[in-house]
């Protein structure tokens, strides 16, 4: 390339660059994970405007990256979903038992998210070149023991990793999860809580 077609950009343009391109990816799932949840549920979902940081006064119903505004759910839903696309998770940081772990900050955020919303967490993540349509759906032992009561129609592996006595991670393939009646989950979720 010629030197007098070069154009000269501030040195922190990368960064720039890097924080626009992540904030596009990660807007981009959240769209995706809305239509997935409108496909399973039948409801309408829409991403949280500030990507779940938005705070009304008492609007702690919102508390995620996602809701459903659907007017005959959205105060009945009872998951707050966490969206996370990230270069890449590495689940062997957590039986490592590094303080760095993504996965654990991530898993924080959407528990700490739900508490305030009265909800049951729910982290639902990907990272880069994961085959689309695909994601991980990571819950807590309650809302996985209700999952499991339609385990006949789980034909996917998952995992549950024990982090410590209290926190122990369920995670399914998304793929999978559409399986699941959200019908029945949610009657089963409305009758536990």
């Amino acid at each position: 390339m010629l030197k007098e077609n070069m154009v000269s950009l501030p040195m922190n343009f990368n960064y720039y660059y890097w924080v626009i391109n992540s904030k596009n990816k990660g807007s981009r799932f959240e769209r995706t994970i809305c239509k997935w949840f409108q496909d399973w549920t039948g409801y309408e979902f829409n991403r949280v405007p500030a990507s779940g940081g938005l705070r009304w006064k008492k609007t702690d119903n919102i508390t995620s990256d996602i809701t459903c505004t659907d007017p005959k759910h959205s105060k009945r839903f009872k998951l707050s979903v966490e969206c996370k696309s990230y270069n890449d998770l590495k689940f062997e940081h957590i039986l490592l038992g590094n303080k760095g772990c993504k996965i654990l900050s991530f898993w924080e955020q959407a528990s700490n998210d739900a508490i305030r919303g009265n909800k049951i967490p729910v982290l639902i993540m990907k990272y880069n070149n994961m085959p689309k349509g695909e994601a991980f759906f990571v819950t807590n032992d309650f809302l996985s023991n209700l999952i499991m009561n339609q385990e006949s129609k789980l034909t996917k592996p998952r995992m549950r990793i024990e982090v410590n006595s209290e926190l122990h991670l369920n995670i399914f393939m998304l793929s999978d999860i559409i399986n699941i009646s959200y019908k029945v989950l949610y009657k089963t979720i409305k009758k536990s809580i």
